[in-house]
């Protein structure tokens, strides 16, 4: 059963998982474990070992990453699931029954966003939505978070990671799904890298350019990448700061983005967002986690 831990023990989590050594060990794993049935079964159960090592009390017993592709209207038009811990059955009985799943819907319309059922309908519900009952349910899945992730230069392909959890798992509702998007990202950039989406270099630089950012720093990047229509002081309003914090935070991470990448570019305090934007647009798969939930994929779409 997951213990209750109070939100202090997961503070460090997202700095933990973007410390050289830990990025390094995840694209060495990446790498090593074999692109077949077997080794994306390994690659997910070592997913599974990280969040439970960087969130303290939170786990979750299975995952299904799938990569999903969707029609115009939203229509599921191919995918492939990995199912950790899950039995083949589980992913035919998602054929049949996917129609009931009105969670999938929403998090494919809000790119980044971690999300369950109680955006759905109210908690005490959970347990008596059509699709649990119908579906999870046989599984022994009693809970789901899931996050999903656009495939760069497309428009309706998505790597999505529905974690899920058994009836004994209490901590779902009130855990901090932020740190769930954030802690997820590395691990989707991985899996694209898997599938050959991205090279080891592409993988490589991306990872360098996320070590060592804070939480807060990642969030405002995140923000700052993902709302280019907004000033600065919109920007900050959104994300609880000052205008100033945000400058200087860019600023921060501008100039260690030049000296990872050993560039020359004269220093301007003033300027900061052009390197950023340059470097940092793989951040548009995490979308902006400040503007309003689109309920589906056709509103997301207008």
């Amino acid at each position: 059963m997951a213990t209750k831990r109070p939100a202090s023990a997961h503070k460090n989590a997202v700095k933990q998982l973007l410390d050289a050594d830990s990025l390094l060990e995840l694209l060495e794993t990446a790498k090593s474990c074999p692109r077949t049935p077997e080794g994306n079964l390994e690659f997910s159960a070592y997913q599974n070992k990280v969040f439970e090592r960087i969130f303290p009390g939170f786990t979750y017993q299975f995952c299904a990453t799938s990569q999903v592709s969707l029609s115009e209207k939203g229509e599921m038009l191919d995918l492939n699931t990995v199912s950790w811990n899950l039995p083949d059955e589980c992913i035919q009985s998602y054929m049949v029954h996917g129609h009931l799943d009105e969670l999938s819907p929403m998090v494919y319309a809000n790119p980044g966003r971690a999300l369950n059922y109680t955006y759905v309908c109210r908690h005490e519900r959970v347990e008596e939505h059509p699709f649990f009952i119908e579906h999870c349910h046989k599984f022994g899945i009693h809970h789901a978070i899931s996050v999903g992730f656009l495939h760069p230069g497309h428009e309706s392909t998505f790597l999505s990671f529905d974690y899920l959890g058994d009836e004994n798992n209490i901590d779902w509702v009130p855990f901090n799904h932020i740190k769930i998007e954030l802690a997820s990202f590395p691990f989707a950039l991985a899996w694209l890298y898997r599938a050959g989406i991205f090279d080891e270099s592409k993988l490589r630089k991306m990872f360098l350019l996320l070590q060592g950012l804070t939480e807060s720093r990642l969030l405002n990047l995140r923000k700052y990448i993902n709302a280019s229509l907004q000033s600065f002081d919109q920007q900050a309003n959104d994300l609880g700061i000052r205008a100033s914090t945000l400058k200087e935070d860019l600023a921060l991470i501008r100039n260690s983005t030049m000296y990872k990448l050993n560039l020359t570019v004269p220093e301007n305090r003033n300027t900061p967002t052009r390197l950023l934007d340059q470097h940092f647009g793989f951040l548009l798969m995490l979308g902006d986690h400040t503007a309003p939930l689109i309920e589906t994929l056709n509103k997301a779409a207008h």
